[in-house]
């Protein structure tokens, strides 16, 4: 079958640019379904799915929408949106999906794209795509491309722009086309052994070390970067049954999520593993770290009495002192203590990340000693929680061995 491009858009105020969009799309020989999601007026350009369309089946109806005020109309066409993508995607009329917007547009567009399943293309073009798109994107694989101007009529620059869009959303309904059922049979093999890790920039050499001792003896290894959205991600690929074990070495985003830094995984970071029962070795890795905004844009409260350090130009890493230390300790306790089946955490006492070290800048052993203290107290009331103390640094040689070998003991026919 000829692949499908599922192409949305608020066509009261960009049909036009939608209507080209389509056509482009079409001439590179893929199909193009349109969605209207336009809350404002009924537009005079007709796409393939109307907003009525949305509502058909719903206690909503066009007129209903468009009489709302605009954030609630949103809301509702979001909704209406996701259930109708999700459909369409299950009745295997979706090998791509994309939009064009503003903020609106932009919201209603993505949280369809967000509960679709990984792998699918899928293409955000936004007046928003050169911001904070965190709030769109979330964990998810949503591609954003900045639309230059505004998403206002055709122009020199908007055609070009449309024009590529229009040709990545066709090439990628092509290969998804083509490969989609590969990759599923890859992901759904049953004979897969598979391992998440979680890493920083500090922390590569030691979990590198663990990666490749993994992969001799027969682990395929899937790493996270610790941004936030990676530790999201890795929770997610684990409750929906991708990874079947955990080495998670770099746990900066707790101290982000207590703190208030810019690589936040939320509250449930840690949940995963626990709720599906799955071996799990841990190694406080990075939490010596928060990551901040360049040194140009910290906030005030983190600008005197701290240690602080220039990671890049656009980055700023912060030293976790001891009260943050005890803080992220008794997160990480509250999680663990859930645990009903074997977890261990492995801590090297000699330093958590590259620059923990004496005569680096982020070496505050009583920082890492409160820290430690507090997980022992914390959890050792759980019979299925071992904590083992290795005198090491991370970057010792042969502590992520050993950290590898712990897992791999742990593993169902190891």
């Amino acid at each position: 079958m000829k692949p499908t491009v599922v192409f949305v858009a608020t066509y009261d105020t960009k049909g036009v640019e939608s209507e080209y969009t389509k056509g482009k799309i079409q001439s590179e020989g893929v199909g193009c379904l349109t969605i209207d999601v336009g809350v404002a007026v009924q537009s005079p350009l007709k796409a393939d799915i109307t907003l009525a369309d949305l509502c058909s089946g719903s206690s909503h109806t066009a007129e209903g929408i468009r009489a709302m005020k605009r954030g609630e109309a949103i809301a509702v066409v979001s909704t209406l949106l996701e259930t109708y993508a999700g459909n369409l995607f299950r009745d295997g009329g979706m090998d791509a999906i994309i939009g064009i917007g503003g903020a609106g547009g932009t919201q209603i567009v993505t949280q369809a794209m967000r509960t679709l399943p990984f792998g699918l293309p899928k293409l955000m073009l936004s007046t928003l795509a050169s911001g904070n798109t965190r709030w769109y994107i979330q964990d998810t694989d949503i591609a954003m491309f900045p639309s230059i101007v505004d998403v206002a009529g055709l122009n020199c620059i908007s055609e070009l722009v449309f024009s590529r869009f229009a040709a990545c959303a066709a090439q990628s309904a092509r290969w998804y086309n083509a490969h989609k059922a590969e990759y599923r049979a890859r992901i759904a093999d049953p004979k897969a052994r598979r391992v998440s890790q979680t890493m920083y920039g500090t922390t590569t050499k030691g979990v590198t070390r663990a990666r490749e001792r993994l992969e001799a003896k027969g682990f395929e290894t899937l790493v996270f970067h610790a941004s936030g959205a990676g530790g999201r991600s890795m929770e997610n690929f684990i409750r929906h049954g991708v990874i079947h074990g955990v080495l998670d070495m770099t746990l900066a985003e707790i101290g982000a999520h207590l703190v208030g830094g810019l690589h936040d995984a939320g509250p449930n970071r840690l949940e995963a593993a626990i709720e599906m029962g799955i071996p799990q070795v841990i190694v406080p890795g990075a939490a010596d770290t928060i990551v901040l905004p360049p040194m140009s844009a910290l906030p005030d409260k983190f600008k005197t009495g701290r240690t602080l350090n220039l990671h890049n130009p656009t980055m700023t890493t912060m030293r976790t002192n001891v009260e943050e230390c005890i803080a992220i300790g008794g997160f990480m306790a509250q999680k663990l203590m859930k645990a009903r089946t074997p977890v261990k955490i492995l801590i090297p006492a000699g330093g958590l990340s590259s620059i923990d070290k004496p005569g680096e800048i982020f070496y505050l052993p009583e920082a890492n000693e409160a820290l430690f203290e507090t997980l022992k107290q914390g959890l050792k009331d759980n019979p299925n929680v071992e904590i083992i103390v290795d005198p090491r640094h991370l970057y010792d040689e042969g502590f992520g061995e050993t950290a590898a070998e712990l897992l791999i003991g742990m593993m169902p026919g190891k």
